[in-house]
């Protein structure tokens, strides 16, 4: 049974009826690991649906959060003065509307692509609204109850001047600002500045510490159930002072769901502000939804996820096109069974049906359309010996029977997808086609005689072969016997004098595809 499927399974034995919850702070652009949380979320939704229950993702923008510090893609000289302050009242970088805003807009655009229903919370609204008034109430007049759990379950003794809720200073500042009085609704500050003020806090003015912040909404919001980063569930972490805060606020705490983080290939757990990080909106750019979606239907939340955006995520979208295949062949409308129940076999075909199922855009029954049969390697190829869409689609007309007067939306979208990823930085180098000019003259003196001949013998015997992927392919393998060659030395010679690198995706495609006069031009050097 998939992952999603289980913990639907867990939820249906406490109610019918769901809110599973998803949110971060909007402090810089939202990256492929962020996203992980949304769609485990989403995930656990569209199971939950499936088994019959109601059930809704709500996504809490916490707008409400201080900018912590100049993250190195903004400007000192604007944002030094707005440390400390809500996203939701900072400028955005670009002058338009609110920093958060900036940093939300393309992420939720990103959401409906995915094709994830979800209800947005405003942190800073819910607070102005007085959605947290009771919690804020509630923290400030248990306070001693509650930082005697906090330093118990934490392990951490709190400051002397500790207070539940952090307001803010006459210029907007949460940073540095100290309680000197409370009588509910209002609390005396001070800050670093010696600044006074009085804060009415029942319709904002600050917020509540994270740990708090945390199992308030629980309240407020219903929330039954929650994907969270693995920083939240270490011991004594905000997931453990959260459940036993629950009930003061009047609820059970919801299941909880950690996940591990998204690696960045070489550069460790992505981070926007430490600057290697992919966002979002540049990952659709370059493959379709279903890929993204596929990335976190295909491993369990508490398993790590290397993520290679260059060949790893050709190699991605390949694995997806297998499945693709393989459950329209024989996995479409398996039996999903209750955990535990089925062979080991049976459970694998159960829980890769369920990958590719969680893994569409639409909700419901997976189209009965067959897959477009072609490999993403493939599509990478042509897109780069085939500049123009014609041409790209003649050769697919050929080779996969695609109708090139009317080809499928899905295929256009993709080659689109495809260039675009192919003039990124993203693109891998190693996948790279660039037919050489001319052949370099010192790697060929480099070569033993008996592999220059070779590569002569195969130069020439090309002149009279038919310009197809059969005859190409015949010549290859006959030239290499002649040879006397193994496949394992000639194929970097060949792969060499065309692209000057030992390796390159399957080469008799690859010659078929070229320009035969430019490939016979550029042979024709190793005759003379």
């Amino acid at each position: 049974m998939h992952w999603a499927d289980v913990v639907a399974e867990q939820l249906a034995e406490r109610a019918d009826s769901h809110i599973v919850a998803t949110g971060i702070t909007p402090s810089g652009p939202i990256h492929v690991g962020n996203m992980r949380e949304v769609l485990t979320a989403d995930l656990i939704v569209r199971a939950c649906e499936d088994r019959g229950l109601d059930a809704e993702l709500v996504y809490i923008a916490d707008t409400a959060d201080p900018l912590r510090k100049v993250y190195p893609f903004l400007d000192p000289e604007i944002y030094d003065a707005h440390v400390g302050k809500a996203l939701a009242n900072i400028p955005s970088p670009d002058g338009e509307g609110s920093y958060s805003d900036h940093f939300l807009n393309p992420f939720f655009s990103c959401l409906d692509e995915l094709g994830i229903e979800h209800r947005v919370v405003d942190v800073h609204q819910s607070y102005a609204d007085g959605e947290y008034e009771a919690a804020v109430r509630t923290a400030c007049e248990q306070r001693g109850e509650i930082r005697g759990l906090l330093e118990r379950i934490s392990g951490r003794e709190l400051d002397a001047d500790w207070f539940p809720f952090n307001p803010t200073d006459d210029h907007g500042r949460m940073h540095g600002v100290t309680v000197t009085g409370y009588e509910w609704p209002h609390v005396e500050w001070r800050n670093e500045e010696g600044d006074t003020g009085r804060r009415d806090i029942s319709k904002g003015g600050g917020k509540l510490p994270w740990r708090l912040d945390w199992p308030a909404r629980w309240s407020w919001i219903g929330v039954t159930c929650e994907p969270f980063g693995k920083d939240h569930s270490s011991a004594g972490s905000s997931w453990d002072t959260g459940q036993p805060l629950a009930p003061l606020f009047g609820i059970e705490p919801p299941l909880g769901l950690p996940y591990e983080w998204i690696n960045l290939k070489g550069q460790g757990a992505m981070s926007s502000s430490a600057g290697n990080a992919m966002s979002g909106s540049e990952l659709l750019e370059l493959v379709p939804p279903e890929i993204m979606r596929f990335l976190i239907s295909r491993s369990k939340p508490a398993k790590h996820i290397d993520f290679d955006p260059g060949a790893g995520l050709i190699s991605l979208a390949d694995e997806y096109e297998r499945l693709e295949r393989r459950y329209h062949a024989e996995l479409r409308g398996i039996e999903q069974k209750p955990v535990g129940e089925g062979e080991r076999k049976e459970r694998q075909r159960m829980d890769d049906a369920r990958r590719f199922e969680l893994s569409q855009v639409a909700r419901g029954e997976v189209s009965e359309g067959d897959a477009l049969e072609m490999s993403f390697s493939h599509l990478s190829m042509l897109c780069q010996v085939k500049p123009d869409r014609q041409g790209f689609l003649d050769s697919l007309a050929r080779t996969h029977d695609v109708d090139a007067q009317a080809p499928d939306a899905r295929l256009l979208e993709r080659e689109r997808r495809m260039r675009q990823w192919i003039a990124s930085e993203w693109f891998p180098p190693e996948v790279r086609i660039l037919l050489q000019a001319d052949v370099d003259a010192d790697w060929l003196s480099g070569l033993e005689q008996s592999e220059r001949d070779f590569l002569s013998g195969f130069a020439s015997g090309l002149q009279s072969i038919e310009w197809d992927e059969s005859a190409i392919q015949e010549h290859i393998s006959a030239s290499i016997e002649a040879a006397g060659m193994t496949p394992r030395i000639a194929f970097p010679l060949l792969y060499g004098l065309l692209l000057g690198r030992p390796r390159g995706p399957r080469l008799a495609p690859l010659m078929r595809e070229l320009d035969r006069n430019a490939v016979q031009s550029l042979m024709s050097a190793i005759c003379d």
